[in-house]
């Protein structure tokens, strides 16, 4: 059975679910699960891609609130709660971010070629951290007050890449 768009819609709405919900061994599961699907289930890329949508229709609502030609802004912290530039993140992440950002502007292709870049890493590790991030920012972003501008991601540990002291 080929997997369908209308399944990766499923499954990140599931996931959206089991986060809010605290359910973490299932959630664990599922995002292991999902970063390694093969034939199964959804592509990464789909699950990812349907977070991005959700995130982007989100921000997109939220733009309407602003001023005319006022920026969508957003900020990106590390877990200290320190502000990080997307470049500093590790390459998966900051493909995603670049990704929200595209969708966001509709620019399609870029959005495509990003989510391509961020869950194409054939490592077991950064798969699941790009498809953690996705999740966790398209969760809170969606949790947040409307009103809050400009909305911060946090950045969950290990997103910052490894560089010797």
């Amino acid at each position: 059975m080929k997997p369908s768009p209308r399944r990766a819609h499923t499954v990140a709405r599931d996931l959206l679910s089991l986060t809010r919900s605290g359910e973490a061994d299932q959630l664990a599961t599922a995002l292991v699960s999902i970063a390694s699907s093969g034939r199964q289930g959804p592509a990464l890329d789909d699950v990812v891609g349907r977070l991005v949508d959700t995130f982007s229709l989100a921000a997109k609502d939220r733009r309407r609130s602003l001023r005319i030609r006022e920026p969508f802004t957003l900020r990106l912290r590390d877990p200290a709660g320190v502000t990080v530039r997307p470049d500093k993140l590790d390459p998966g992440v900051a493909a995603i971010v670049r990704a929200i950002a595209a969708s966001v502007r509709d620019d399609r292709v870029t959005c495509a070629d990003q989510i391509g870049a961020a869950c194409g890493n054939a490592d077991l590790d950064q798969r699941i951290r790009v498809l953690a991030h996705c999740l966790v920012w398209t969760s809170d972003f969606l949790s947040t007050d409307t009103t809050a501008y400009p909305p911060v991601l946090s950045c969950l540990k290990g997103s910052l890449p490894y560089r010797p002291q």
